[in-house]
């Protein structure tokens, strides 16, 4: 006849020998383990009752005083209180107690209490809680004390040693991080130093203190050891990084492609506020080959996409974890929203400020107002070439906690955000006279007194409303236009201000960016055009000029190179080209050594729609494009298609290749003397063999169409206008524009230079070039 449930477990607690020792012996903590082992395996709490009920009745009776009898019901109620409720922990922590007084010596008492502590946890009652984590009484500063008894009893004990660093790392107030490490560290000296857990938590502890190469020495320990361990390769990718090296990245992908679902949560954690909704369901999705696939594109991209070399965004994202976890973590995970709180993350690990800050970097400014009575609060502002974006932050539960809101008007209160937008008035209104006339004190009404009371309130608060203004105007030129709008006249630009806000949470919340910045800004002058190429490519060439004047700006010299880069990216995030070269004074071209240095670049792709970004650099000075989009034709288009359209000069010795191997004459600064004939050249595609096509180039000064124009013409000042248009066969791959254009006859100023292509009558096309004509 077979056990009843659990009756097996029944047999196992009385066949163990409880002899009661001075000294925990090895062959008393394999018992202990072998007994947690077999409680894992019962999921029955009538099982696990009945088998706590015989023990109790059997220690009573014989073993009151057995520390191991104690630390058996200890385990039970901690299996108890897994499967069973809450109230078994506190059993738990009572048995694990009474061990540790008759065996304090013996690690696995204080092992057992730290666990119970976890399991009571903190108090339900907020102001209680608030009481516990103040006064250092907290469940995990609880826990991580018992931890740490548990290793200062016995440096060798690796359970106490793994579970004391696990707390330490969970603990948001009172973090014992120097309790772990002294435990940590004075165990190296042990076997237990180099067992493969405690090797794990020692490099998280290390690192997560600031002693990167403490933390990559145990973790490259690890995975000598077990070169296959997932975790142990996140660990190791998580400290190169720490040390910004950007070799990180192998480990990191190595481990991401054997992770068991444990590590690849930890992967999660580290992505999930960088990840757009989208590609964190993906990854979610994803198997092992697929999230490696995926998320190796995605940081790839990002360091394309912003000119930075392969695997920096990866390292710089790390940067900010680490910073963030150290500067912008919460100390609790309740949280409370009010109606001016309109961003909600995806978890509480940080406050908004760490949100952004992970996805934006280090703002460009920031401002507060500080005032008895009001808020702690924060606005940020990042320059972006799209327009600035500002964020205002408001901790109003609590110093720790920040969130985001609209307007910084939204510190006083969203209430009263509303009044003051609705009445536009940022000054204080004046009161009235007093209510007293000499010596005789004047009645006044009780709607009066209240009246009285509400503009003194509205006074207070436009008062608090323009200090909060005045000092946020530093930041960006919308406060300065609220400051100097006057009294009653300001609720347009409050509107305006809360419409930034919102839009800066839309993008700050949903992006991340990373741009190149310069302490010195580099007055480049460039032009990317889609021009050229073979048979099987077509090439997209970056023209630039320098004025060497720049040089010294930037604190180099006459002998330093000119670093650039460019990628040229799909539009559906494919990595079309890159560069990253550097120019000296040798291999750019100059007009003039002492006034400018100029050059061409070429990146072979294919045709296509594509974006396209160049940075500069010299020196400390540089200077980054916006995204710029591209067309790029080629002579296998079949559908009529137009080249971009340079314009050169031959005293501008700046030149690309076509496709037939002409030169391109390119002015990077688009700046043309009057006298001097400019070169045009463009590529016609997609026109059959012996089609006919037309094609029209005119040039237009902003002034043409004005009624002066006559006059002008009258005294001799020449037309604004010209006009060039011809019919042509084509020739069934590319055909090649190239003339020159004489406005000797025009006036100084701004010019719009027009080419249009039409073919059959139906299709069109056609592109624009703006420059400029000098005296």
């Amino acid at each position: 006849m077979g056990l009843r449930p659990g009756g097996w477990l029944l047999t196992a607690l009385f066949m163990m020998p409880v002899i009661a020792a001075p000294a925990q012996s090895t062959a008393q903590r394999a018992e202990i383990e072998t007994f947690r082992d077999s409680l894992a395996a019962v999921n029955d709490s009538v099982s696990l009752l009945a088998a706590e009920k015989h023990l109790i009745a059997h220690a009573s009776r014989e073993l009151r005083d057995s520390a191991m009898a104690h630390l058996r019901l200890g385990f039970l109620a901690l299996r108890l209180g897994d499967v069973a409720g809450h109230k078994h922990y506190e059993d738990a922590a009572s048995e694990f107690q009474w061990a540790v007084d008759l065996q304090s010596r013996w690690p696995y008492g204080w092992f057992g209490l730290g666990l119970a502590e976890l399991g009571v946890g903190d108090s339900p009652m907020p102001l209680i809680r608030g009481l516990q984590n103040a006064l250092g009484r907290d469940a995990l500063t609880r826990s991580a004390t018992d931890f740490a008894r548990s290793a200062d009893v016995d440096p060798a004990f690796v359970r106490g040693l793994v579970e004391l660093s696990n707390t330490a790392l969970r603990q948001r107030i009172n973090v014992r991080l120097n309790v772990a490490l002294d435990a940590l560290r004075h165990a190296a000296a042990t076997p237990a130093g180099h067992n493969p857990e405690v090797l794990l938590a020692r490099a998280r502890i290390e690192r997560e203190v600031g002693s990167a190469d403490s933390a990559l020495a145990a973790a490259d320990e690890l995975v000598a050891l077990r070169p296959d361990d997932a975790a142990a390769l996140l660990e190791q990718s998580r400290a190169r990084f720490r040390l910004g090296r950007r070799d990180g990245g192998d480990p990191w992908y190595r481990g991401l492609a054997i992770a068991d679902p444990a590590t690849v949560a930890l992967y999660r954690s580290d992505v999930q506020f960088i990840l757009p909704d989208s590609t964190l369901r993906a990854f979610d999705a994803a198997a092992d080959p697929a999230r490696v696939t995926l998320l190796r594109r995605f940081w790839n991209l990002r360091d394309r996409d912003e000119l930075h070399l392969p695997g920096e965004r990866l390292v710089e994202h790390y940067r900010r974890l680490e910073y963030a976890r150290r500067t912008y973590r919460v100390a609790s995970t309740h949280r409370h929203y009010d109606i001016i709180e309109r961003y909600r993350p995806p978890t509480v690990d940080y406050d908004d400020r760490g949100v952004v800050y992970i996805r934006q970097g280090a703002p460009d400014d920031r401002a507060s107002l500080e005032l008895p009575g009001v808020p702690f609060n924060e606005s940020w502002v990042y320059h972006r070439p799209g327009g600035d974006l500002l964020f205002h932050f408001v901790a109003q539960e609590g110093v720790t906690d920040f969130r985001l809101v609209e307007s910084a008007l939204d510190v006083v209160g969203y209430a009263n955000a509303v009044r003051l937008e609705n009445s536009g008035d940022l000054q204080g209104t004046e009161l009235p006279l007093p209510a007293r006339i000499g010596a005789r004190q004047v009645r006044i009404s009780s709607d009066s007194a209240s009246k009285l009371r509400q503009r003194a309130s509205d006074a207070a608060l436009s008062q608090l409303a323009e200090q909060i203004v005045r000092s946020r105007q530093n930041l960006s030129p919308i406060y300065q236009r609220m400051l100097a709008s006057g009294r009653g006249s300001a609720s347009g630009l409050e509107a305006e201000e809360r419409d930034i806000g919102r839009r800066s949470i839309r993008i700050g919340t949903s992006t991340d960016s990373w741009p190149l910045r310069y302490s010195t800004a580099l007055p480049v002058a460039a032009q990317v055009l889609a021009i050229g190429g073979d048979s099987t490519t077509s090439i997209v060439q970056v023209a630039y000029a320098v004025p060497v004047d720049a040089i010294a700006a930037a604190h180099a010299d006459s002998t330093s190179s000119l670093r650039i880069r460019a990628s040229i990216l799909g539009t559906d995030g494919s990595i079309a080209a890159t560069a990253d070269t550097s120019v000296g004074p040798v291999g750019g071209l100059a007009i003039d050594p002492a006034r400018e240095r100029i050059g061409v670049i070429a990146l072979p792709v294919m045709s296509g729609h594509y974006t396209v970004r160049v940075g500069f650099e010299l020196g400390r000075a540089g200077a980054v494009s916006t995204r710029d989009t591209i067309d790029v034709s080629s002579g296998r288009d079949t559908t009529l298609a137009l080249s971009d359209v340079a314009l050169g000069a031959r005293s501008v010795p700046v030149w690309g290749k076509g496709r037939r191997g002409d030169t391109v004459w390119i002015n990077p600064g688009a700046q043309f003397r009057i006298a001097e004939p400019l070169e045009l050249y463009f590529e016609v595609n997609g026109v059959p063999r012996g089609a006919s096509y037309r094609y029209e180039v005119k040039v237009t000064h902003p002034g043409a169409k004005s009624l002066l124009s006559p006059l002008l013409r009258l005294f001799g000042k020449g037309s604004y206008d010209f006009r060039a248009a011809t019919t042509q066969r084509g020739t069934g791959s590319t055909d090649v524009v190239h003339f020159g254009i004489d406005l000797s006859n025009h006036n100084p100023g701004k010019y719009l230079l027009q080419v249009t292509v039409s073919s059959g009558g139906h299709e069109r096309t056609s592109r624009r070039q703006e420059f400029v004509l000098m005296r």
